[in-house]
């Protein structure tokens, strides 16, 4: 028999577009059912890069203990965008889910 090791519940899902990005940046929010020691955690469909950057930006730590912390988060990386050089798509981002 297997175990489960990781459970998720999609609490929100947003869209967010920008003016000059072709892709629409979709921004989701899971309440961790099982798995990371965290309540809740966020990702993104494209993750981008700022002029002093070298390469887009990918959080290591992209979770939280309260749906308010996690949106705050997420709404941070959203706002690189208003400023972003270049962006790609996230690969291990589901885009049927």
């Amino acid at each position: 028999m297997r175990e489960l090791i990781e459970q998720y519940e999609l609490v929100k899902e947003t869209q967010y577009i920008f003016e000059d990005i072709d892709s629409r940046i979709i921004g989701r929010i899971y309440k961790v059912i099982i798995g990371v020691n965290a309540q809740y955690m966020w990702t993104l469909s494209h993750y981008c890069r700022l002029e002093n950057e070298m390469d887009v930006y990918i959080p290591s730590a992209p979770f939280g203990q309260t749906l308010d912390e996690i949106e705050f988060k997420l709404g941070q990386y959203v706002e690189r965008f208003k400023k972003a050089i270049d962006w790609k798509v996230n690969t291990s981002f589901s885009f049927s889910d």
